[in-house]
């Protein structure tokens, strides 16, 4: 029965034929909001359809959710489930304690223009967490630096690798 084959986990020794079609769909759902259109289609349809093998070979779909329930919460930083206590992983929480700790001098966020899973105004708010006090995207002011990368998806360090890495060294060198 073909149904039942949907419902199989992938074996990472023999993938082909054992991603569930949920898993699949998936896989191909994070790809797609992952990277921007243009390093997509400067990939080839080929070689995206092998990073879709590739997530279904070495996930599983309880393992992907679990990341995306931890990295995912809530905006005001509250629990999942509508829970009253704060998530201690969420982004906001995180910031405030590396805000609090003291222990980071100045921190730079880069994210890209097109990023679909934390847009330019997501990152601008985490800035302001981290101790920024400037409204405009491209500030450098305070102790933390948000740099947008035009034309890049959520995959900024693969989709623009030399600017990526000259603004870290840039930055590193400050």
């Amino acid at each position: 029965d073909d149904d039942d084959d949907d419902d199989e986990e992938c074996d990472p020794t023999n993938h082909a034929n054992k991603c569930t079609a949920r898993l699949r769909s998936f896989a191909w759902s994070v790809i797609l909001v992952t990277y921007s259109e243009e390093f997509l289609a400067s990939a080839g349809s080929e070689r995206v359809s092998t990073w879709v093998d590739g997530v279904c070979r070495y996930n599983t779909e309880e393992g992907l959710r679990a990341i995306l329930m931890q990295t995912h919460g809530n905006d005001d930083g509250r629990g999942r489930g509508g829970k009253e206590e704060e998530d201690p992983w969420s982004p906001a929480a995180m910031a405030r304690r590396i805000r609090s700790s003291g222990a980071v001098e100045r921190c730079r966020i880069v994210v890209g223009s097109r990023d679909k899973m934390s847009h330019p105004t997501q990152a601008m708010r985490l800035a302001k967490m981290l101790g920024s006090d400037d409204d405009d995207v491209t500030f450098e002011a305070g102790r933390c630096v948000l740099k947008v990368m035009e034309g890049c998806g959520h995959a900024v360090p693969m989709e623009a690798m030399r600017l990526w890495r000259g603004d870290v060294l840039e930055f590193l060198d400050e």
